[in-house]
């Protein structure tokens, strides 16, 4: 069943880069000769940054994960899923878990400053202050409780979905 889920992602994300397009470079901010931040991908009114790639790019490798010349595209590619299913909670009214989006923001900035060895040692390695980098986690969090529980809805219907199905949904 999971397989279906994923082989399901695919096709969306797939239809979605066809249909819904990505931005050109002349999205890209600019200062100073220097790239501030640019869109890498749009989905619906959901965007992807450059810098979110990259910031997952950082956290992934303070994790542990091993970098290779393919990591930047798998980020891209499950942030590409997860704005797809995050577009679809936005238009379903789905609701985060606002309760738990504060217990695993706090469970992973104890982690990380334990592992890092406090607070200043952490916005030190983030380059930022404490609050902020609480802020965008937050928001991150916040966005994937939400595809969670689309992805939730979209379990509970796999067993009824056929490809054909999927296929003539895309060609109506």
């Amino acid at each position: 069943m999971i397989t279906n889920i994923k082989e399901w992602s695919r096709l969306l994300i797939f239809t979605a880069a066809i249909f819904l397009g990505y931005n050109s470079s002349a999205s890209a901010q600019k200062y100073g000769g220097g790239l501030i931040d640019k869109i890498v991908a749009q989905i619906g009114n959901e965007m992807i940054q450059l810098s979110t790639i990259e910031a997952e790019v950082q956290m992934m490798l303070f994790q542990g994960v091993p970098s290779d010349k393919n990591l930047r595209c798998e980020v891209l590619e499950r942030l590409m899923e997860q704005k797809l299913f995050l577009a679809q909670a936005r238009l379903d009214s789905l609701t985060p878990n606002m309760e738990m989006v504060e217990q695993n923001l706090n469970q992973r900035m104890q982690e990380v400053m334990t592992r890092l060895g406090g607070e200043k040692a952490t916005e030190e390695y983030f380059k930022k202050p404490l609050y902020k980098i609480k802020e965008e986690w937050r928001e991150t969090l916040t966005e994937l409780s939400m595809v969670n529980n689309m992805q939730a809805e979209v379990a509970k219907k796999a067993p009824e979905l056929t490809p054909s199905d999927i296929e003539k949904y895309y060609k109506s």
